[in-house]
């Protein structure tokens, strides 16, 4: 079970990582992932570490992500071990999305580990559903 203090630290860890992308600040929002770290970005490009991250935010913040925000709600936060946490957000902005993050405790606290954004693409999920549904006759 998830304490307070990790659920309170937790989401202290998103909403600086959320504020770093609001001042379009690369290297904290970076900071936010431990040195070690895998993020998949929503078209799928795959980024390992915190360097490679910093890089592609810093860059993407000065053009094509200039005076962007980051919206999202937790919809689920769980204790996998003493020092792992899973955390599952919604994107609440003008296109949804699903983001997946594995979070690790260390001495310098809770830190990002594993990211994936996942952008909902309307028609394919309509697709997709309808073959579901086709199934099963």
């Amino acid at each position: 079970m998830l304490g307070t203090d990790d659920e309170d630290a937790i989401r202290s860890l998103l909403a600086r990582l959320y504020d770093a992308w609001a001042r379009g600040d690369g290297d904290g929002y970076a900071a936010c992932f431990a040195e070690k770290s895998d993020y998949i970005t929503f078209n799928g490009m795959l980024l390992r570490g915190r360097a490679a991250n910093a890089r592609l935010h810093g860059a993407l913040f000065q053009r094509f992500l200039k005076g962007t925000r980051l919206s999202a709600e937790i919809v689920d936060l769980e204790l996998l071990a003493i020092d792992v946490a899973l955390v599952h957000t919604a994107g609440t902005g003008r296109r949804k999305g699903y983001q997946t993050y594995v979070l690790v405790k260390s001495d310098a606290g809770w830190m990002i580990r594993s990211f994936q954004n996942t952008r909902v693409q309307p028609f394919s999920v309509r697709i997709t559903r309808w073959a579901q549904n086709r199934g099963r006759h």
